[in-house]
C-alpha cells in the first residue's frame, strides 16, 4: 500500500470531507482516504497497481470537488502504518483541533486528522515508536473516550448517541418551559408602548424582592438543564483549552451572578438593584444553546451513520 496526499478544492463543511472520503473509500484498491477539511487535504493509502490518479480525480469530481495533483509533502512509501477510531465526546470543533494537536505531538504519529461531523480519527504512525493503545490513551487523557472498531462497541455508540439525543431533547423542554414565563416576566413591564397582562403581586417597582426571587425560582431549573455546559465548559477552561462549552459557561455565569449581587442589594434595602437583572438573558442563552445542540446531535448522528 502506497501513501499519498492531494489538494482537494470546493469543499465548504464537515459533510462534504465526509461525502469524499466515503467515495474515495469505496474505490477499488483504497485502503484508507481521511479528508482535512481546514488544510483542504486528502490522505490516501491505495494500492497503485489497482487504481491511478485519473480514476480517483475523476471520483471526486463526480461528486463535484476537484482533486489536484500530490502535495509538495506528499509520500509514496510502504510509509507508517494507518489506523482509523472513533471518538465519543466532542462538542464543537475546538475539542476536534485539540486532539488533532495533541496527536500530532506524539513521538512516531506522523499524521492526524479528525472529523467532527464522523467523530472519527485518522491517524498514521510508526509502530516501533508508539503503540496504537498509547494513541488512544493520549485522547483518553484529554477527556474524550476512543472507541473500538468491534460491532458491539459500534452498537453500543449508536445507542450512546440515542440516549444523547433523548437527553438534549428532555433538557431543552424543560429549559423551555422555564424560560418562556422567565422571558416574559423579564421583558413585559419594559414595553412602555403596550400593556401587557402582569401581576401587580410581581410589579418590580413596588414588589422588587418578589419580582427578582421569581426570577431567580425560574432561571434555576433552566441552569440544572444546562448543567453540562458548566461542568464541560469549566473543566476544559483548567485545561487551559477553552471551547464552546466554556464560553456558554463563562457567559451565563457572568449574568447570574451579577444578577445574585443584585438580588442582595435590593435585600439590603436598595430597590434600584431591581433595573440590573439579568437572569433572563443566562435562561434564554442556555435554552437556545441546548436547542442547537439537540439539532447538532441529530445531524450528526446521521452523519455518523
Amino acid at each position: 500500500m502506497k501513501q499519498a496526499v492531494y489538494d482537494v478544492k470546493g469543499m465548504s463543511c464537515a459533510a462534504c470531507a465526509v461525502r469524499i472520503e466515503k467515495v474515495v473509500g469505496q474505490l477499488d484498491g483504497v485502503g484508507s482516504a481521511s479528508v482535512n477539511l481546514a488544510a483542504e487535504k486528502l490522505s490516501l493509502s491505495f494500492d497503485d497497481q489497482r487504481v491511478n490518479e485519473a480514476a480517483l480525480t475523476q471520483a471526486v469530481k463526480n461528486i463535484g470537488y476537484e482533486l489536484f495533483t500530490k502535495s509538495p509533502d506528499a509520500v509514496e512509501t510502504d510509509g507508517p502504518r494507518r489506523e482509523s477510531f472513533g471518538i465519543a465526546g466532542m462538542t464543537c470543533a475546538a475539542c476536534s483541533t485539540r486532539i488533532e494537536k495533541a496527536l500530532r505531538a506524539l513521538p512516531g504519529v506522523s499524521e492526524a486528522s479528525v472529523n467532527l461531523a464522523a467523530e472519527r480519527a485518522q491517524v498514521a504512525f510508526h509502530p516501533e515508536t508508539v503503540r496504537l493503545f498509547e494513541i488512544k490513551a493520549a485522547v483518553a487523557k484529554l477527556g474524550y473516550t476512543p472507541l473500538e472498531d468491534t460491532a458491539a462497541e459500534k452498537d453500543e455508540h449508536q445507542q450512546r448517541k440515542n440516549r444523547e439525543i433523548r437527553s438534549l431533547k428532555r433538557s431543552f423542554l424543560v429549559s423551555l418551559v422555564f424560560t418562556i414565563p422567565l422571558f416574559y416576566l423579564a421583558m413585559a413591564p419594559m414595553l412602555s408602548f403596550v400593556r401587557l397582562p402582569f401581576p401587580p403581586f410581581l410589579d418590580p417597582m413596588s414588589q422588587p424582592l418578589a419580582y427578582a426571587l421569581t426570577l431567580l425560582a425560574l432561571t434555576l431549573p433552566v441552569v440544572v438543564a444546562g448543567r453540562r455546559f458548566y461542568t464541560r465548559g469549566f473543566k476544559s477552561l483548567l485545561h487551559l483549552s477553552p471551547n464552546m462549552d466554556t464560553l456558554i459557561a463563562v457567559g451565563t455565569s457572568a449574568a447570574l451572578l451579577y444578577s445574585l449581587y443584585s438580588t442582595l442589594r435590593i435585600i439590603l434595602g436598595d430597590a434600584q438593584g431591581v433595573e440590573q437583572l439579568y437572569f433572563e438573558s443566562a435562561g434564554v442563552i442556555i435554552t437556545l444553546i441546548l436547542l442547537g445542540k439537540t439539532l447538532e446531535a441529530r445531524s450528526k448522528g446521521r452523519a455518523g451513520q
